[in-house]
């Protein structure tokens, strides 16, 4: 489940290959794995990715027990060179969790498939080191994946920190997505059940179980045998719009997504990247990295000519969404405007962005 190209486990897996009768430690694919006996079992692999969150992980870590309910869990936490001791916390705090640690920074998707590939459970379940999850949510959302065979992956209601909710059920990414929802000019409210308007939310609400072509990636349980046919995350994917595709992948074969409100995790957005300036306008994310990955996803989905159309028509929103809030015009926002004007700087200058130097 390495790749998108690469869909089945092969007898030839590392993994399975090096897998200890009792526990013990590997190495497999840049990484030291501590493992634990064969012959455990669970019936949902919890995997998270961990980069410099070690508080929020500490804390996601802690809701886990409360949110299993009834089900066994195999909790496998996947950390990527950080620098603020995350490692070391899971290590000496929570001896029951699988670590690994990455001995190069393999990226949200490269990480996720490393712990795929060492998964045991019935059920996988990617979650954000910056999560809570609530109580009995994970029983939750894998007894919806038991009562209904053709659903395939599921998603749980997400809330932000302050308990509003969190937009994260949408369609998936079509020719004009980006001048309908991503310009502030407020269309995807205006016209909520437009192909072109990205989010669900806008036009079921947020406590109507529905149909989802594709789920944020804070939290997303799955079907083993999903990820066995349509393969985990593309690793030309980095960071971000990897859930995107792989979601495209589960629905290409067949499967159903679902948003699962009955579930509840708060989710806290772009812990990895809060310390990046000008994020505050792609919602926390490394805007370089979001625009990028967004055009691979675009090309994927799209074709070249669909992408110098979608990404043409996204700068066009921004633009008149620059001019709607001059300062002359009625009704003007300078936060939009300042957003805007972010917006327009990177979609076409992704390259000049650069993190803000850390205080020491």
């Amino acid at each position: 489940m390495a790749t998108a190209d690469d869909a089945q486990h092969t007898d030839s897996n590392p993994v399975e290959q090096q897998r200890c009768a009792t526990g013990c430690d590997l190495r497999v694919n840049d990484a030291r794995v501590n493992d634990f006996p064969a012959s455990m079992r669970a019936d949902v692999s919890v995997v998270i990715v961990s980069y410099n969150t070690r508080d929020l992980l500490r804390d996601a870590l802690a809701s886990l027990k409360a949110a299993a309910g009834p089900r066994t869990l195999e909790t496998i936490v996947v950390d990527n060179m950080s620098k603020d001791g995350s490692a070391d916390m899971v290590e000496r705090e929570f001896p029951n969790v699988r670590l690994v640690r990455a001995e190069r920074n393999l990226g949200f998707a490269g990480a996720n498939n490393l712990a795929f590939d060492l998964a045991r459970g019935r059920f996988l379940y990617c979650l954000n080191p910056d999560t809570v999850s609530h109580e009995g949510s994970i029983d939750t959302l894998v007894r919806v994946l038991e009562e209904d065979p053709r659903i395939g992956y599921v998603g749980p209601k997400l809330l932000n920190a302050d308990g509003t909710h969190q937009l994260s059920a949408y369609r998936f990414h079509r020719l004009f997505s980006g001048f309908v929802s991503w310009s502030m000019l407020g269309l995807d409210g205006r016209f909520p059940h437009s192909p072109h308007a990205l989010s669900l939310h806008h036009a079921y609400g947020c406590d109507q179980r529905i149909q989802a072509e594709w789920l944020l990636g804070a939290a997303i349980l799955a079907r083993r045998e999903t990820i066995e046919t349509a393969g985990g995350y593309d690793e030309r994917f980095f960071l971000y719009a990897e859930e995107v595709e792989w979601c495209q992948r589960m629905h290409e074969r067949g499967w159903i997504g679902c948003y699962a409100p009955e579930a509840i995790v708060t989710h806290i957005r772009g812990a990895s990247t809060s310390h990046l300036d000008h994020t505050h306008a792609f919602n926390g994310h490394n805007p370089r990295l979001l625009i990028e990955s967004h055009r691979k996803l675009a090309l994927r989905t799209l074709g070249p000519v669909g992408l110098v159309l979608s990404q043409g028509s996204h700068l066009a929103g921004v633009a008149l969404a620059w001019l709607r809030n001059l300062p002359v015009l009625p009704g003007a926002n300078a936060e939009k405007r300042r957003k805007a004007a972010l917006w327009i700087r990177y979609l076409i200058f992704p390259a000049s962005f650069r993190p803000k130097a850390k205080r020491a």
